[in-house]
């Protein structure tokens, strides 16, 4: 089931709602554009019309230690419908951005909802993406147009979106489904495409900055920084990108 919209605030706010309905597991909220639409930890996320913007409400029947990897094999589908749909060759900068050629096409944005407490419940997950796609750089707020892109950009052609949206939605349910029983093969695979790998990264949060060198991912998802001392750290949350 696609809920379309010609705008709305955020897809994730109105999927959030209808799962709480009781909407059933594939349900699809789409908008030509978002108001308020939201990237990782609150932040504002663009969403000028031309892109893609939508979520998806899943029930995928996995440990709460694996919800987290949800965004991260969200990353990888996305990856690899642009690959093999477009011949593109995206990275993903961890732990929910796809970038093209050292810009950002994409940010996915992963809630988890427990609508009852009862040891039996499964959580339903929400699967917010926007991905830039007819969309033209002056379209986008003057403080992004440096570090964005879009897939006209790369194509320099007009992409049909529902056959997108359809490519995307399959891809993502079936890498979800796969951290089911091929959590170490999807890790290993995710860890090809990786953007901050072995370049000089910046990791902020409220207790402090930490500068290093990315060092890829753990198999509990987190992600692995070694510092100018030699040390290695592994973090969660907060604020990771390229130094400079």
């Amino acid at each position: 089931m696609i809920i379309s919209y010609d705008q709305t605030d955020s897809t994730n706010r109105v999927a959030k709602e209808m799962a709480a309905k009781g909407s059933p597991s594939g349900t699809v909220v789409l908008a030509a554009s978002q108001s308020a639409g939201r990237g990782q930890y609150g932040r504002s996320f663009n969403s000028p019309v031309g892109g893609l913007y939508f979520s998806l409400l899943l029930e995928p029947d996995l440990p709460t230690e694996t919800l987290p990897l949800i965004t991260l094999a969200t990353g990888l589908a996305c990856r690899t419908v642009l690959h093999q749909t477009f011949g593109l060759h995206p990275l993903i900068k961890w732990p929910n951005d796809i970038y093209l050629d050292g810009k950002k096409v994409a940010g996915i944005l992963c809630e988890n909802l427990f609508v009852s407490h009862s040891p039996d419940t499964s959580a339903k997950v929400i699967i917010g993406v926007g991905l830039n796609v007819n969309n033209r750089i002056e379209d986008f707020a003057s403080e992004v147009q440096p570090i964005i892109t879009t897939l006209f950009e790369h194509l320099h052609e007009t992409v049909e979106l529902a056959p997108l949206l359809t490519l995307l939605t399959e891809a993502i349910t079936a890498q979800v489904i796969r951290l089911r029983h091929d959590l170490e093969s999807l890790l290993t695979e995710w860890q090809q495409f990786d953007f901050l790998y072995h370049k000089p990264v910046v990791h902020r949060i409220e207790a402090g900055t930490l500068y290093g060198v990315g060092q890829g991912i753990t198999h509990h998802g987190l992600y692995r920084i070694l510092d100018d001392h030699g040390t290695e750290h592994k973090v969660i949350g907060g604020q990771l990108r390229l130094q400079g």
